[in-house]
């Protein structure tokens, strides 16, 4: 079986980390024959490389409109990946901004800037710790779990962005949260570190999922196979998968 991408839903541009313009980008995955694209900016508390501030996004959304006058068969979506903020799930991108926005993805993020000191601790300092010498693991994953979760429901975002990387969380309270708020769970194909068992362990909760690319340059754009082989490999039905042509 081979599943036909209808689009690629996390990607950054200039306006953060991203090596490329937007028009670059859509320039990219319509030579790849997407049909869609989103591109989602780091949020504003991302260290050194998120937006300058969370009212950039309406700007990139102007941008995006005006390529998009120019679209036949094709359409540039503006959303953001925010940053989870606290354990209490604030994230850095305020609401009467996100809901100008196409779509909103949250992900946990280890240089993010937390909101207070109790929560630099949590989600900033004991990860670095544990990344560097395996302590307090357990703790981590319940701090890093109970940020993502609240921030799932506190927001409903369209996906979670790369749940694990650098910030181990329970994937089976993650993907319960995702079925309850009908957000989608991300395959990433960019960072390439999800394994097809734990992804059988996710979706036996009846979880929905997500192919993208997180791409930086023009390069990975679209580069979506990587995911898709996963998800064949953990026996996700078609149904399930929410950026492939049905």
């Amino acid at each position: 079986m081979q599943y036909i991408p209808y689009g690629d839903y996390h990607m950054h541009s200039k306006y953060s980390d991203g090596r490329a313009t937007i028009a670059e980008l859509a320039k990219a995955a319509k030579e790849l024959g997407l049909k869609e694209i989103a591109i989602t900016d780091h949020g504003p508390r991302n260290i050194g490389t998120g937006v300058k501030s969370a009212g950039k996004y309406l700007e990139i959304k102007e941008e995006a409109a005006k390529l998009n006058k120019d679209q036949s068969d094709f359409k540039i979506l503006v959303g953001a990946e925010a940053d989870v903020i606290s354990c209490d799930g604030d994230i850095d991108v305020p609401e009467e901004i996100y809901k100008e926005l196409d779509i909103l993805l949250i992900g946990l993020h280890p240089y993010a800037l937390p909101n207070n000191l109790r929560d630099i601790w949590q989600l900033t300092l004991q990860n670095l710790i544990h990344n560097y010498t395996g302590y307090l693991k357990g703790k981590v994953i319940e701090s890093n779990t109970k940020a993502l979760k609240n921030a799932i429901k506190r927001h409903r975002p369209y996906a979670v962005t790369h749940p694990g990387l650098k910030m181990p969380v329970d994937l089976e309270e993650i993907a319960d949260a995702c079925v309850k708020t009908g957000t989608l769970f991300e395959i990433n194909t960019g960072h390439d570190f999800q394994k097809p068992q734990q992804i059988e362990i996710v979706a036996s909760y009846g979880t929905a999922f997500i192919v993208n690319s997180d791409a930086h340059y023009t390069g990975s754009v679209g580069k979506l196979d990587p995911g898709f082989k996963i998800l064949l490999k953990a026996k996700i039905s078609p149904e399930k998968i929410a950026n492939i042509v049905h």
